[in-house]
Formats: C-alpha cells, structure tokens, sequence
C-alpha cells in the first residue's frame, strides 16, 4: 500500500511539472526573437553592448573598457576581474549593458552562464530600467557572494522609492553548485516576475505582493563581475584574481499578446 501511495505521490509531482513547464512555454513565443551568441572573436559587439568606464564607490574594482577584461572567443564572453592597479584600486574589472541599444519589457530571457567563486568575488546578471524615475525596480536574476561558500546564488527584486529611505528587496537565496553552467532564466509576465534555473522555477514576486508595481517599463540588461563591497562581506582575498564569468547566450522570447 505504501508503495502505491509513493508511486501515485510520484505521478502527480511529474503531472504538476509538465503541466507548469508547459503552460510556462505557451505564453512566451516559440521562437527567439533576439539573442546574444557571441560568436564574433574580439571585444563585445559595440551595436549591442556599452562597456562601462567608472568607479563604484562601494566596490573595489575598476571598471574599465579594456580587452583583457571582456572579449569574445569561441563563442563564449569572458568578463574578467584581474589584480592590477588602477585608478587608486587594486584589481581592474568590466561591467557591460544594452542601455539604449537593446531594451526588453515582458518575455522570456535567458542567459547562459558559469560563475567564478573565491573571496571577494561579486558576480552579478541583472536588469535596470532604462529610465530611472521614482519608483523604479532593479531584477537581479543572479548575484552571488562567497559568503556562500560556492553552494547557494540568491534572485532578488528591488524596488526603489527613495534611495536610503525607501527601497524594498524581495530576495530568494537559491541552493546551487555555483561555478557549473546554469541558464538563469527570468520570466516577465505583466502582473508577476518568475525567476528560473535551469527551467526549474525557483522564485515569484507578483504585482498584488507590491505598493507599487514599476516593472511596466522597458529595462536594459547588466553583466558584471564586481570585487568587495557587499561581494566583500566576508572577506576579499587578491589572491583569487584573476576571475572570470562565461557567458554563453542570451535569448529572449516574446510574450504572447
């Protein structure tokens, strides 16, 4: 009898997946209607991507338009922390987004990814609107401090209202091997956001959760791998460096109307 139970227990679980991947698929159009391969050796493609040139004042790194610091090879995009000195830091880094060149509002998108690990280390795929007025929401698909010890990546949504005052974070803190490929998937419906990994959902923020829902605006994707500040909460260690994430693609799908 026990067996049967856990036999039918089992079949339903299997039921319940199939039918919320498949109702997860046949919202989003079937076929990708822009995506990011990487497949042109060099620095990232300058239609698509700007590579930022600045100081975070939290952070320890400096971010810098160079090639040894993001490039493309074989169709994988390298974003690498290494130690050097610059501009009064110590380790020089690069942080790339498709501000004013590629925004995305609802849909699928997913990005292929592998993570780099180590003391210090604050890699980060997320999204930004692509303009900031108040309130204003930032979607973290991915984020990760060693902290964590390799074994968890947190998704988060912030939602801004005034910056120190007023500003909310919905987090979710993910069991995962960390520095393994994983797709990290965000799914922007128009009343909720659903995050994935690896097709598997494993957080959701809807709209009715809000005071104010500001993910109705178009926003613009980030890549990054910091060094310090809240990647330093435990520590840093230059001696890791260099560090890099991969990326491998990213996709994007429609909402269907």
């Amino acid at each position: 009898m026990k067996k049967c139970i856990a036999f039918v227990s089992f079949v339903i679980c299997l039921i319940l997946c199939w039918s919320e991947n498949i109702f997860s698929r046949s919202s989003f159009e079937k076929s990708v209607s822009w995506e990011e391969e990487f497949d042109e050796d060099g620095m990232p493609n300058e239609s698509i991507w700007n590579i930022e040139n600045k100081l975070c004042k939290t952070e320890l790194q400096d971010y810098q338009k160079a090639y040894k610091n993001s490039y493309c090879k074989d169709g994988v995009l390298h974003i690498t922390c290494t130690k050097e000195e610059s501009r009064g830091r110590n380790c020089v880094s690069a942080r790339m987004n498709t501000q004013g060149k590629k925004g995305f509002l609802y849909g699928k998108i997913e990005v292929r990814a592998k993570v780099p690990v180590g003391k210090g280390i604050f890699p980060a795929i997320w999204m930004l609107p692509d303009v900031g007025t108040k309130p204003y929401g930032e979607i973290d698909l991915m984020e990760y401090i060693d902290c964590w010890n390799a074994e968890s990546i947190q998704t988060n949504v912030h939602v801004v209202f005034e910056h120190g005052k007023r500003q909310y974070q919905y987090q979710k803190k993910v069991p995962l091997k960390v520095d393994v490929w994983h797709i990290y998937s965000l799914e922007w419906y128009k009343d909720r956001l659903v995050f994935l990994i690896d097709g598997k959902k494993v957080h959701e923020l809807s709209k009715d959760q809000l005071e104010d829902w500001p993910f109705d605006r178009s926003h613009h994707l980030l890549l990054n791998v910091a060094f310090g500040g809240w990647g330093g909460s435990c520590g840093v260690d230059y001696d890791i460096l260099p560090k890099e994430m991969l990326v491998d693609y990213v996709r994007y799908y429609k909402l269907k109307e």
